[in-house]
């Protein structure tokens, strides 16, 4: 707003009020001429915890500035961002808090592994204090943690998505451990890029831990204040990287999923890009190039510069009861050679995605044919039906040409699909019907 105070103007009234958990958000509108108004948001929060992040400190993660003047509030400080008109602090606070429980958990589980969220705001905005603190993070070393004089591997160890390899390292100058991370399922989605950038991991792409395929790294200098077995970092240092195995990739979840929590109000406090542009960026390059080309295929159709597809051939949607026959349909399909989106062959690529935008995306503008899977359970489950909404408008754009591409589970009818559109019962056998759509999909 042009550097406009977001507390005062010759006419401002409260527009909306809330309060939860200790916390109050309250909606200011601020008119400055007949058609110059602006709305600002007022969040008050009125408890904090004896240790670790505070919720004053998501506050100023999320672009809240803090004001110790404040006629809008009860504390009379407040933190304070512009928002659009119509903005609803209830539901603010309830993604709030729910973000805030996630961020908690991402910052214990994180700093196990060695890593230190910063604090900038902490206790200091209750004891009207000017600033908190920021915790400091173990000092790096100035080489790019792969080229040295002497290098020693130490431990390795892997998680269901990551590999990791603990090493010593002495230059000229310096010596200390490097932990370097490689992803079991690469390229990393735009979400995990971000993440890794905001918790300072670099990329190294020939490493030599990883028989010199790319990694990414951090480093932590030897610290030595004595000659006794206890007067250096060495065993901290150890403890964190053991740490990593059952902490690392549960923190950078709850990270994501506190984000997620707030972004559908237009706040983020990752470097992220829109969630549209991510989501077309990871699309690009990370959808599985099918084994064998298939004739005739969107996936041949729409191909972009680097050989990967930009389109599915086949999305499945499917409730969890029945997925043991989509699974076996979705594998049949991709040894034939075709794209399928079936959403456990993408458990990194869906890892942190706004699920909202990247279902509709997926089922309504980047698949040849959505195949359903129609059952009680797919009625009756939340995202089955966004998907399903999301398979009908693009069925609408089709002009009657086929797109949905029911099984019948049971004789369940969904609203809005024509009980005129032809169907397989799930009794002719998935292997006969994973036949049928080959056939299809190859014409």
């Amino acid at each position: 707003m042009n550097g406009r105070d977001p507390h005062s103007a010759p006419k401002s009234e409260v527009t909306a009020k809330a309060n939860r958990s200790n916390i109050e958000a309250v909606v200011a509108r601020l008119q400055w001429r007949k058609d110059d108004v602006g709305y600002s948001l007022h969040v008050n929060p009125s408890s904090f915890t004896s240790a670790g992040i505070q919720k004053t400190d998501f506050l100023a993660y999320l672009g809240f500035q803090r004001s110790d003047r404040c006629s809008f509030t009860s504390f009379q400080r407040c933190y304070v961002k512009w928002v659009s008109e119509g903005f609803d602090p209830d539901r603010f606070l309830t993604a709030f808090e729910s973000g805030f429980a996630n961020l908690e958990r991402a910052c214990l589980g994180l700093e196990a592994c060695g890593f230190s969220l910063p604090q900038s705001e902490g206790w200091a905005f209750y004891y009207g204090k000017s600033g908190g603190h920021s915790q400091r993070g173990p000092t790096a070393l100035s080489c790019d943690g792969h080229t040295a004089r002497q290098t020693r591997r130490m431990k390795q160890t892997e998680d269901d998505t990551f590999l990791f390899r603990f090493s010593f390292i002495e230059t000229d100058s310096e010596k200390g451990f490097v932990t370097h991370y490689r992803p079991k399922h690469p390229p990393l989605t735009s979400e995990l890029r971000s993440v890794f950038r905001c918790l300072g991991l670099r990329e190294f792409q020939d490493c030599p831990e990883f028989d010199f395929e790319p990694c990414f790294y951090r480093t932590r200098s030897f610290e030595s204040r004595g000659d006794g077995l206890f007067d250096n970092n060495t065993e901290y240092a150890h403890r964190g990287f053991d740490a990593h195995v059952g902490q690392f990739s549960t923190g950078i979840r709850d990270l994501l999923a506190a984000n997620e929590q707030i972004e559908t109000f237009g706040m983020t406090f990752l470097p992220f890009e829109n969630a549209g542009e991510r989501l077309k960026v990871d699309i690009e390059q990370k959808i599985i190039r099918p084994q064998r080309p298939a004739a005739n295929t969107i996936a041949t159709m729409g191909s972009l510069k680097s050989g990967v597809p930009a389109n599915f051939d086949v999305a499945i949607s499917v409730a969890g009861a029945d997925k043991q026959h989509a699974l076996q349909l979705a594998e049949q399909l991709r040894a034939a050679g075709f794209a399928v989106f079936y959403y456990e062959f993408y458990p990194e690529y869906l890892w942190g995605k706004n699920l909202a935008i990247t279902f509709d995306e997926i089922f309504r503008k980047r698949s040849r044919y959505c195949v359903m899977f129609i059952s009680k359970e797919y009625r009756d489950r939340v995202w089955t039906s966004h998907e399903m909404r999301s398979a009908q408008a693009r069925a609408v754009e089709e002009k009657g040409k086929e797109y949905i591409l029911p099984i019948r589970i049971d004789d369940t009818e969904l609203d809005g699909l024509l009980p005129t559109i032809s169907y397989v019962p799930i009794a002719m056998g998935v292997e006969r019907i994973g036949n049928l759509l080959i056939q299809k999909l190859q014409l």
